[in-house]
């Protein structure tokens, strides 16, 4: 499924120090930000996502100082096409795995490090869900109060690219390739937009393949671009960006088309793997719904990458086959 593509550039982009430090001074509290020493930001081995969850989060853990104490920055990645309502509680257990690899690490720590919990999430429709632990309690607002010395009680920071303007992205003060990838995943639900757009992103295209190893980062993009739009071929891809972004950027182009090509990753071949995830999701609908239309059968197999992974996503949680399709 295409939430690999998504990982992939995620984790490509922000394990990287400088810009998961932009990211992370672009949506921490300021208060928190003058209190962490970014220069000892490290990455984290590992990952804390359940295998259960491993199709929907991919996830990020640094360790820094904040107040002069070793403390940690938890980043998941929530590429889902729906909103999880229970995320606060995957992000409970998560973060309870977190502390248990300390504990390993550390047998005879008293006390455990500080836990900073950032959701970066990029639906079309925007974060809907809560941001606050508490709110997932089913009790009354007043009982809450009496019971909240009892409970868990935490927030997320949420980073929704959703609700996030272009202009308000592009004004960031992180890595221009850090605000390229947030571009690319904000408009990743609607490919064919993201590469008419292109053009309007073609200076900060240019910074980044101007920085160190840039050439190599811009296909990067360029690759993802390619894997989530459903029809685009490479000589198009190519001539677009050779056209709206400039000579530039030749080197990263040509050296993207060509591996695409050495890799076997043919039109026909891409198209395969579509037609094998359209069989896959009708097979999947078929035991959750019975029978289907003939309707529905023919907007799954026009569907391109985008539209078959929302699909996929609803299809684990709808009651009903209208909400697959958004009409519910």
């Amino acid at each position: 499924m295409t939430s690999s593509i998504h990982d992939a550039l995620f984790k490509k982009t922000f394990s990287q120090v400088e810009h998961a430090t932009g990211e992370l001074r672009a949506i921490l509290p300021p208060g928190l930000t003058e209190r962490i020493d970014f220069a000892t930001l490290a990455l984290c081995p590992g990952t804390f996502v359940g295998a259960d969850f491993s199709q929907r989060h991919t996830d990020l853990l640094f360790t820094a100082e904040i107040a002069e104490k070793k403390a940690l920055l938890y980043v998941l990645f929530e590429h889902q096409s729906t909103v999880d309502p229970l995320m606060l509680f995957r992000l409970l257990a998560y973060m309870v795995r977190i502390w248990e690899a300390h504990l390993l690490d550390e047998p005879e720590a008293k006390r455990l490090p500080v836990i900073i919990p950032v959701v970066l999430h990029h639906s079309q429709s925007g974060w809907t869900a809560n941001v606050a632990f508490e709110d997932l309690l089913d009790v009354e607002p007043a009982m809450l109060i009496e019971i909240a010395p009892y409970v868990p009680h935490f927030r997320c920071v949420l980073d929704d690219l959703g609700g996030e303007s272009e202009e308000a992205l592009r004004a960031r003060a992180m890595s221009a390739l850090g605000r390229l990838v947030l571009w690319c995943l904000k408009s990743s639900r609607t490919p064919e937009l993201l590469v008419a757009q292109l053009g309007r992103w073609a200076e900060l295209m240019r910074q980044v393949a101007r920085a160190p190893d840039g050439m190599a980062a811009l296909g990067t993009i360029l690759q993802y671009v390619w894997e989530i739009h459903a029809t685009i071929g490479v000589d198009e891809l190519r001539e677009l960006v050779a056209r709206e972004v400039g000579k530039d950027v030749e080197e990263a182009i040509v050296t993207t088309a060509d591996m695409l090509r050495a890799e076997g990753r043919s039109e026909g071949q891409r198209e395969g793997i579509r037609v094998g995830q359209r069989g896959m999701l009708v097979k999947l609908l078929r035991q959750r719904f019975g029978a289907l239309s003939d309707e529905a059968v023919a907007r799954i197999d026009a569907a391109g990458a985008a539209e078959l992974e929302a699909w996929f996503d609803r299809a684990l949680t709808a009651t009903a086959l209208a909400e697959i399709f958004g009409e519910g």
